[in-house]
């Protein structure tokens, strides 16, 4: 089906829908087998409780009927009668092993141990289970789960009559760990007995490891009945039934155990989720595979124009809305590769008016940079400065050294501009110009000697004022003619046009030689420019850096001002 509309496209929502419902109906069962099998598992437990409760009964009434069978026995009562103890404490060992008891202890009326099978040297000790003689004064057998020297004993203690009481049998067997095992085996819970002493709880026999053990001592005084516990990392239901005065048997099984049998429907609904939202997965495919190709390609289209590529076009094959987009996209990029052109050209030329005349600049704005690529060429370099600056910069505060730069740079920049120069760099009070690059020009001297005459003036004119403030300050500068390497040096965001050789360094050494006032220029400058301008030689100059001392000449003056013809326009023949 052809859907006209974009968002009808958008099938993922049905997938979201339908994997929504799988997980629900997932969670749901999940939820409702987790309830049932925690149900199952308490009635279970509760179950078992009552069971092993009767179970332990049963013995009791086993130990109560064959404890009564022994205190019938006139041996033991004319033993018990005499006080012959080795005698009574050997007829009790036989009696046990014919009751399969794991303990026999008689005590006299008042409670004193005679004979004791498990534990001789409890001879003439206190009975260690007072409450159940107290009990059994009453004529009957009692039975109990007690502890004596830290175990647990299930034991029962009946009169020993001639025909009056004249002594008291106790008789009882071990509940361990063995006795928890054998339950355990019966029911397939986890079975463990606790004591309770002074609000603590002691696990006296389970079918637990240590560490389990513990911790469900340390859990189990929370449960009052029933609930749940945290054991060996998973989650335990527990039952607490009490067997005895402060003894309890406590039934538990892992609730992981219980939902053991339905793992196997749990996957069966996981597998079948899955396959579900696969098939769902794979028909959304195929219905969005469409809708998304022309929003991958508009996507693309915008990654690529945030990168700055502005010849990006998107392909329009489609007339719905996605099509309207696309067209809109286009006409948006073109619009942008046209204003960026335009930055570019003004960016450019901005850049190139930091180094050349406006004329120059604007010339070179509309070709590309081969004429910025370094090349040699000849040149004419001025290389001007003050006299007496560095004294005054040190004496100076910041605001009047600032103050009086700005005034000289105001005086003497639109001069270069003026005949048409390259301006290399400020060094502070220092400037550097050149001239017949990047642009030839016909007279390149005599546009640097009309250039540095014209600043001596514009400077003298602010001397003046400087030296009535005290500021000791004079203008000097010098020209030299050669061949010098040109091109862009720097680094990817700030580059400056410079000249590199020799002809540089000999414009800036006769600047250092020249007094307030001069004009130092060399003997090639001079003979291009002497029919323009009054000179006189100062004579041989040694400077440092060359090797041989150096004819320098001192310009006075100009005898033809011809800046207006030099820069504008040619004269007329």
């Amino acid at each position: 089906m052809h859907f006209r509309r974009f968002r009808s496209r958008l099938v993922v929502v049905f997938l979201g829908l339908f994997a929504l419902i799988q997980v629900t109906a997932y969670v749901a069962v999940a939820a409702f087998v987790r309830t049932s099998a925690r149900q199952h598992v308490e009635e279970e437990l509760q179950l078992a409780s009552a069971f092993f409760a009767r179970q332990l009964d049963d013995r009791a009434r086993q130990l109560v009927a064959a404890t009564r069978l022994l205190s019938g026995d006139f041996a033991l009562k004319a033993a018990a009668t005499t006080a012959d103890h080795a005698t009574t404490a050997s007829m009790l060992e036989n009696h046990r092993r014919r009751a399969d008891a794991d303990i026999l202890m008689l005590a006299s009326l008042d409670g004193v141990v005679v004979a004791d099978t498990h534990r001789p040297a409890r001879l003439g000790a206190p009975f260690p289970a007072p409450r159940l003689i107290t009990e059994s004064e009453a004529g009957r057998a009692v039975s109990d789960v007690v502890a004596i020297d830290g175990r647990l004993y299930q034991l029962t203690v009946v009169p020993l009559l001639a025909p009056e009481p004249i002594a008291w049998l106790g008789a009882g067997f071990a509940i361990d760990d063995r006795t928890a095992a054998d339950l355990r085996l019966l029911s397939g819970l986890h079975v463990s007995f606790v004591v309770r002493d002074q609000g603590r709880m002691y696990v006296h026999a389970s079918t637990l490891a240590v560490p389990s053990r513990m911790a469900l001592a340390q859990q189990l005084p929370a449960i009052r009945r029933a609930g749940a516990i945290e054991l060996a990392g998973g989650e335990q239901l527990v039952h607490v039934q009490p067997v005895g005065q402060n003894v309890l048997v406590v039934i538990h099984r892992p609730l992981a155990e219980a939902l053991a049998p339905f793992d196997r429907l749990l996957l069966i609904l996981r597998v079948v989720a899955v396959a579900g939202v696969l098939l769902a997965l794979l028909g959304a495919a195929l219905v969005a595979r469409r809708v998304s190709r022309p929003v991958m390609a508009l996507a693309e289209g915008a990654r690529r124009v945030a990168a700055g590529d502005f010849t990006t076009a998107v392909p329009i094959g489609q007339r719905d809305e996605l099509g309207e987009l696309a067209t809109r996209f286009n006409e948006m990029v073109g619009g942008l590769r046209e204003h960026e052109r335009v930055r570019d050209e003004l960016e450019r030329t901005t850049r190139l008016k930091r180094y050349f005349s406006p004329q120059i600049a604007d010339a070179l704005s509309g070709s590309d940079d081969s004429l910025l690529a370094s090349h040699r060429r000849e040149i004419t370099v001025v290389f001007c400065d003050l006299r007496g600056f560095t004294a005054f910069a040190e004496a100076a505060d910041a605001e009047e050294l600032m103050q009086l730069l700005h005034d000289y740079h105001a005086a003497i920049g639109p001069l270069v501009f003026r005949y048409e120069g390259t301006l290399e760099r400020f060094t502070g009070d220092g400037l550097v110009v050149f001239f017949n690059d990047p642009l030839p020009c016909p007279d390149p001297a005599a546009r640097a000697v009309e250039m540095t005459v014209a600043m001596r003036d514009a400077v003298g004119s602010l001397l003046g004022a400087w030296r009535r403030r005290g500021h000791a300050l004079g203008f000097g500068a010098g020209i030299a003619k050669g061949y010098a390497t040109i091109g862009r040096i720097g680094f990817e965001g700030r580059f400056d046009y410079a000249a590199i050789g020799s002809v540089s360094n000999l414009s800036s050494r006769l600047c250092q030689e020249a007094r307030d006032g001069q004009i130092l220029v060399s003997e090639p400058v001079l003979a291009e420019v002497q029919p323009l301008v009054d000179a006189k030689p100062v004579g041989p100059l040694v400077l440092r850096g060359f090797a041989k001392p150096v004819a320098a000449y001192d310009i006075l003056g100009l005898r033809v001002t011809r800046t207006a013809r030099a820069v504008n326009s040619v004269a007329p023949s």
